[in-house]
């Protein structure tokens, strides 16, 4: 089966309201349902995805009830995690290449490069470092 990569700030749009580009995000989670593809990403994905809904419960932002319901629209996706003996390498390989600052999202690109498959990202500062190398790295504003 085929595989699409997705980081956290993909993964937040399907079940945060009032965010940037949620309609291109929906729609990739659609696209992806209707294709067969796997979405998969790092174990990181599921620590961004809790602490930023935390985040938002904590700055009054959303209630317990929104949060938790966020949270179960989302481990109800099912993206499959995965790891790659050699993800946290490339990961480094990466992050130095392109001049970040932490691995975070270096995790996700090095896991779709060792994976051959696409990442989708709405993380614009990183698509920016790393698109006219990594091709692989998709911008989620640019989703059809």
């Amino acid at each position: 089966m085929a595989e699409q990569a997705i980081d956290a700030s993909v993964a937040l749009k399907w079940v945060v309201k009032g965010e940037p580009f949620r309609n291109k995000a929906r729609q990739l989670l659609r696209d992806a349902r209707l294709r067969g593809m796997t979405l998969i990403a790092p174990p990181i994905l599921l620590y961004e995805v809790e602490s930023v809904l935390q985040r938002r419960l904590h700055n009054g932002r959303a209630t317990i009830a929104a949060t938790d319901a966020s949270l179960n629209a989302f481990y109800a996706v099912g993206v499959r995690i995965v790891t790659h003996p050699d993800m946290v390498r490339r990961a480094r390989g990466i992050a130095r290449q392109f001049h970040q600052e932490r691995l975070y999202d270096s995790l996700y690109a090095a896991l779709a490069d060792l994976r051959g498959c696409e990442l989708w990202t709405a993380d614009k500062a990183f698509y920016d470092a790393v698109k006219s190398v990594l091709s692989f790295v998709k911008y989620l504003a640019d989703y059809p």
